[in-house]
This record gives structure tokens, C-alpha cells and sequence, in this order.
């Protein structure tokens, strides 16, 4: 993931936490807001009730390549949040790609049935 796609100002993360809609599972809560830009912004929090600084950045990296791979079948005008719950601390690589994506085909269902 390239650095021009994160989201870093702790204010903005407050702002779209606040103010956005939102999808959850038991892995993850993914706030999504509509962006300014023509590319997708994503920003990962991580608390530290998942562990040590080492359990928490080896969960964020996991996250970046399941972004990276998976950022072409979103919207490219959104900025998400996605919030790793205390279950992603036991869920291999491949657990949390499963429990992403079926995230978002949930929200795809919403959408389309709106």
C-alpha cells in the first residue's frame, strides 16, 4: 500500500469514526466514508489489547496486503477505517482474508438492494 492511500491525521480517524456508516463482524468494524480523492484511502487501528507492538504491526502488514490485493473491487471515490477486533488475534493470514471479504460482499448485498 502505497503511503499516498493512508490515512494518518488522528483528527480525520476521529472525524469518519464519529460522522460515517459503518459494517461490522466479529473480526472487524470498516467505517467508510465518500473521499475527495480519485483513489481509496485506508487507515488501520489496532488496539493494544491485541498484544505487543511486534502482534499489532504483524496484524496491520496482514491487513496491507489483503488491501493491496483487494482494493480493486472497491469504490475508488472512499476512505475507509477498519478497526481489527481482539478475534483477529488468533486468525491466520488466510482467516482474515475470508473474514475481510466476506465483510465486504455483505456490504455489496446492502447496496444492491437498495
Amino acid at each position: 500500500m502505497k503511503r499516498t492511500e493512508m490515512i494518518k491525521p488522528h483528527q480525520e480517524f476521529s472525524e469518519i469514526i464519529r460522522n460515517e456508516r459503518y459494517l461490522k463482524n466479529k473480526d472487524f468494524s470498516v467505517y467508510i466514508r465518500k473521499g475527495k480523492y480519485s483513489y481509496p484511502h485506508f487507515g488501520i487501528a489496532v488496539s493494544k489489547k491485541l498484544g505487543n507492538a511486534v502482534n499489532r504491526n504483524k496484524l496491520k502488514r496482514r491487513m496491507r496486503v489483503i488491501l493491496d490485493e483487494y482494493k480493486k473491487e472497491l469504490p475508488f471515490n472512499e476512505d475507509y477505517i477498519i478497526i481489527m477486533k481482539e478475534n483477529t488475534k488468533n486468525l491466520s493470514y488466510q482467516e482474515l482474508q475470508e473474514s475481510f471479504r466476506d465483510l465486504m460482499k455483505k456490504r455489496r448485498k446492502n447496496e444492491t438492494s437498495k
